[in-house]
């Protein structure tokens, strides 16, 4: 396996005149134990019951053999397979002989290990949260039969699968295209996918719901706040909770899914498909309105920074990073979920 980072350093060395590594931002748009339900203890297959809500069970009372009737309900299953999954990284400390960081390298024996030197913790530091990334994209778009998303089949392919969810989808026409998202798309959409949703879902306290958007719909959304009339602005406003700044619609917190746009990209999954005119293709740009215990993570591990090691090999003469964790995803109720998506 080739080195996870390469020399690609263009200065001419002339001693030790660099101190740090700037590492590329990574954005992380979520939060997964903030924004999903998670199971921590999923080792292959776990079966997860629900039972559908029992209503109209009071009556008025004429004999005490009464039968239940139509008010009877069903206890379903659905299963959460967990994946086995993988993080295998390599590096070797030749790599970068001849450049400012051999400086920063240990000495005598170990000069070949490149643990606890700046190089190595780069190496960590941008597969811990590669590996978070991965997960919120995996459990989203996962779909085994396309490279890069196999081991997980995640909540697009589930809920487009399932012809409640997607028979409720609805849609807001864009006059240009369905990349150009402005502030009146951004709050008809959201408008329409909270009209819309199911009683079930309504019902919900507003807490414990989230709207999950692509980022041009959320940065509409900041437009639509910044030109309304009003003080209040919808009762959205940005504010700040624990360090984290929250958006809010009518209450409930608005997620801008930056993975969206990556999984759109690759795989143009069917939730995504404008049914009234599925020959056109898919659209770039929607919401999906949900309750958080809705969307299950199941895994045997819920801490990146806990689902590796890392350790050098002196035979190899390389430092290794390495992850063995399952992953799986299921949702629970069409009840509780409301997709909307921009069309032209």
């Amino acid at each position: 396996m080739a080195n996870v980072a390469k020399d690609n350093i263009s200065a001419t060395y002339s001693g030790a005149d660099l101190d740090r590594i700037f590492y590329e931002p990574v954005f992380r748009s979520d939060n997964i134990m903030r924004n999903y339900r998670v199971i921590p203890n999923v080792k292959h297959v776990m079966n997860v019951y629900t039972s559908a809500a029992l209503t109209k069970i009071v009556d008025e009372y004429t004999d005490c053999s009464s039968t239940s009737g139509s008010t009877q309900f069903n206890i379903d299953d659905k299963t959460i397979t967990a994946g086995r999954m993988r993080v295998a990284l390599e590096q070797c400390s030749k790599e970068f002989f001849g450049t400012y960081i051999e400086e920063m390298y240990r000495s005598g024996v170990d000069v070949m290990n490149v643990e606890g030197t700046q190089l190595g913790d780069a190496i960590v530091n941008r597969a811990v949260n590669g590996i978070a990334q991965d997960v919120v994209r995996l459990a989203w778009g996962g779909d085994n039969a396309s490279t890069a998303y196999k081991g997980v089949t995640g909540w697009m392919k589930l809920m487009g699968a399932d012809a409640t969810v997607l028979g409720a989808q609805i849609q807001v026409a864009n006059a240009a295209s369905v990349d150009t998202v402005t502030a009146s798309h951004a709050i008809a959409l959201l408008r329409n996918a909270y009209d819309t949703a199911p009683a079930a879902l309504q019902q919900v306290p507003a807490g414990d719901k989230k709207m999950f958007v692509t980022p041009k719909v959320f940065n509409a959304y900041l437009a639509n706040l910044e030109t309304s009339a009003t003080a209040t602005a919808d009762l959205a406003i940005v504010n700040q909770q624990e360090g984290i700044r929250k958006v809010m619609f009518r209450g409930v917190e608005l997620v801008p899914m930056y993975e969206w746009d990556t999984i759109l990209t690759d795989l143009n999954p069917a939730i995504f498909v404008d049914q009234s005119t599925a020959a056109t293709g898919n659209t770039t740009n929607g919401v999906c309105y949900c309750a958080v215990e809705n969307l299950i993570i199941g895994s045997d591990v819920t801490d990146p920074e806990g689902s590796f090691k890392v350790f050098y090999d002196d035979l190899e003469e390389k430092m290794f990073f390495r992850g063995y964790f399952k992953l799986g995803v299921q949702f629970l109720y069409p009840s509780l979920v409301q997709w909307g998506i921009i069309t032209t």
